[in-house]
């Protein structure tokens, strides 16, 4: 479930809650009681985004949205799964990788996920009461069947906030995405200002 590049370490989007992805990671590891297959868990951590942008009209991580093949993904958080992001100390601190299976590092408590918010908390606990009894390829029929803005494709294709918006109904997809995007491009000033 690579995605393939030549560039061995990545920079997230400007903007991407890296800390609040890996402890999204470690909350549905530990729901799983053991290790979680890496392709089950980026499809829990997308229907979560989804299902968080769908109600609070804004997203949880600020990632990018890709269509492949197995289905779509939020970029930076498998980028960070696969332990290829520039900056890694912090997901190493949550979550242990051996193959295709994501595992705790430690066992976890609510306090130890101190960057998601309530509000997460419960989509969280949502999408793992809805979605935990299927497989990672039962998950992925399912998305292709019910999320719309995924693109069938033998490679990767991008999906906007503004397609996964309009696929859900949304009818003010154009001015919640402009926000967002005004949001990652101040936070890139930020950080490029570091």
């Amino acid at each position: 479930m690579d995605e393939s590049n030549d560039e061995p370490w990545k920079i997230p989007s400007a903007g991407f809650r890296s800390q609040k992805a890996v402890q999204i990671c470690a909350f549905f590891a530990d729901q799983n009681k053991g290790p979680i297959d890496k392709l089950k868990l980026i499809k829990l951590i997308y229907l979560s985004e989804r299902e968080f942008l769908s109600k609070h009209n804004n997203p949880m991580l600020f990632d990018e949205f890709y269509s492949l093949p197995r289905g779509p993904i939020c970029s930076n958080a498998l980028n960070g799964i696969n332990g290829r992001l520039k900056d890694m100390t912090v997901w190493d601190k949550y979550i242990l990788r051996n193959g295709n299976h994501v595992v705790n590092v430690e066992p976890i408590n609510r306090d130890l996920l101190d960057h998601i918010s309530d509000a997460e908390m419960e989509v969280l606990e949502g999408v793992w009461e809805q979605f935990s009894n299927m497989n990672a390829s039962e998950l992925s029929n399912y998305i292709h069947e019910n999320c719309p803005e995924y693109t069938e494709t033998g490679g990767r294709v991008r999906i906007s906030y503004r397609e996964m918006l309009e696929a859900m109904g949304e009818e003010e997809a154009i001015e919640i995405t402009n926000d967002i995007s005004n949001y990652m491009k101040f936070q890139g000033m930020l950080e490029s200002s570091a």
